[in-house]
């Protein structure tokens, strides 16, 4: 009895940490790319858009797709300010994702760069 709890023990404790590892080494690269802002890609290909500081999800507040245009009833207002065309662009670039079906691997284009990466080494989920 006292075996098999210790074993238990042993084995939460490991998960913990693994977990913890993978969590400190994410956040390790956002701090030292002083990232701003964090995509992610979800199962089911939706994407999530995270604010890096304070880990927040920043929700949208426009739809492009005519099929869910319907729900964006509970979508928030966009800023004002943003869409008036004053003041100087500082950053604007263009992001395309790409998974192809029977594939372990993601294409992600941003601006003139693209990033493949596969199941394994990273850890996709797909």
């Amino acid at each position: 009895m006292k075996y098999t709890k210790s074993l238990i023990l042993a084995v939460c404790i490991s998960v913990l940490m693994l977990s913890g590892c993978t969590h400190y080494q994410t956040t390790k690269i956002l701090k030292q790319d002083q990232a701003q802002i964090a995509i992610t890609l979800n199962k089911g290909y939706k994407t999530t858009v995270i604010a890096a500081n304070d880990g927040k999800r920043i929700e949208p507040c426009i739809v492009e797709n005519k099929r869910q245009k319907a729900d964006s009833s509970t979508l928030k207002t966009c800023e004002p300010d943003l869409d008036t065309g004053k003041g100087k662009i500082l950053f604007e670039e263009t992001y395309k994702v790409t998974v192809r079906e029977g594939s372990v691997c993601v294409s992600l284009w941003a601006g003139p760069y693209r990033f493949d990466f596969c199941d394994p080494p990273y850890d996709l989920g797909f």
